[in-house]
């Protein structure tokens, strides 16, 4: 933000060469008397003069033709802007994106809380009922102690949850300098977001539009081109229009002299050109063309990697869907094996390994369904941001 005030301001400075130049001075003055000789000087004698000396003088210069170069600098001044203006939507664009990603991860932790949570109940029921059926002397204690495994590695693993909530919690309220007890609560319809579809050349064209990176390589490329017009502007004469008026007094180009006040003034146009220029300012024009011609090489450069980084982002969000889908029949298929399993293990059909393997494989897939939930979610505000219009 500083630097784009600092742009502001040197285009209103830019803007100063086109006002006049006013420029007034004054002064009072002891002068002592006039001496003259013979030019071998001898004869001298002492010509009395007035002590008191004053001076008025006041002009005005205003440039009415500089070949372009007062029009040209300001314009120039105004694309630096631009520049300072594209790096700060920039500069939010990379914010919003990090404040994303740091979003999305406090909520798929938090979705994965509540899943071990539920498969904490799940497991205390299932202990719970185990512990009767032990009574009844169906399942044994070592059992049951497989199981109370299984329980304390959910309630690690659910401390390790609450350990990353709390770090990307800490670091949303660090970014947005929110007071650090705040707890964020991402909003739970977040997973039924109406997502556009974009074909890659849609998402392309958007790009060329909206992105800061390559609008900036445009502006740098317009200033290139500005700063060859200045360089030409040293090969032409400046033309402006002139005024003053000036008061001095005593006269002392009279001998002896003269005690009053001489007040004359002037109006014209005045012609300047310097003539090193005809030299120098094939240098400066050279070195222009060589900028613009870097400028436009570093625009050929972003515009392929934007290319690139379209391409890549439109593919994992194409895939984010696939693995979506994939996650969801995961799910669905552990979900049944565990009820098979839990089914045929109430009936001593199956071991207590088989009945604990069914359920990691379960929870593991309830994991893998809410991340992909939430991987979808991401690669989209990722398409936003490479196409800058996060």
């Amino acid at each position: 933000m500083q630097e784009a005030k600092s742009a502001d301001a040197n285009v209103k400075v830019a803007k100063n060469g086109l006002l006049p130049d006013i420029n007034f001075s004054a002064s009072a003055t002891y002068n002592g008397n006039a001496w003259m000789s013979d030019r071998d000087f001898s004869n001298g004698q002492s010509l009395p003069s007035p002590h008191f000396g004053n001076n008025f003088a006041l002009e005005v210069r205003q440039i009415v033709y500089a070949g372009g170069a007062l029009s040209h600098g300001i314009r120039g001044a105004e694309l630096q802007a631009d520049i300072a203006n594209l790096n700060v939507a920039d500069k939010r664009q990379n914010v919003r994106f990090l404040l994303t990603g740091y979003y999305l991860n406090l909520y798929k932790f938090r979705n994965l809380e509540r899943v071990y949570n539920k498969n904490i109940e799940r497991a205390k029921e299932v202990i719970k009922d185990m512990r009767a059926r032990e009574e009844q002397g169906i399942v044994l204690s070592n059992d049951i102690t497989r199981y109370e495994v299984l329980l304390q590695n959910l309630l690690y693993r659910r401390t390790e949850l609450v350990s990353q909530i709390d770090v990307f919690n800490n670091q949303l309220t660090t970014t947005l300098d929110l007071p650090g007890d705040i707890q964020i609560m991402p909003d739970t319809t977040l997973l039924r977001l109406s997502m556009h579809e974009y074909s890659e050349d849609e998402l392309r064209n958007i790009a060329y539009v909206n992105s800061p990176r390559l609008e900036i390589a445009r502006t740098s490329i317009e200033l290139g081109r500005n700063q060859e017009k200045i360089a030409r502007s040293g090969l032409l004469p400046k033309i402006s229009i002139i005024a003053g008026d000036h008061l001095n007094g005593p006269i002392t180009v009279e001998l002896p002299p003269i005690n009053k006040n001489l007040n004359n003034w002037y109006f014209g146009v005045g012609l300047a050109y310097n003539i090193g220029n005809i030299y120098k300012s094939r240098r400066d024009i050279t070195r222009s063309k060589l900028n613009t011609s870097a400028s436009e090489a570093k625009y050929a450069e972003i515009q392929e990697n934007l290319d690139l980084e379209i391409h890549q982002a439109y593919v994992n969000y194409q895939n984010a869907f696939e693995l979506l889908r994939t996650q969801e029949k995961s799910l669905q298929l552990a979900t049944e094996n565990y009820a098979v399993t839990e089914n045929r293990y109430n009936n001593d059909l199956v071991l207590l390994i088989d009945l604990l393997d069914a359920e990691n494989i379960r929870l593991d897939a309830e994991v893998q369904y809410v991340n992909a939930r939430i991987n979808i979610i991401y690669n989209y505000y990722r398409l936003m941001y490479v196409t800058g219009t996060l």
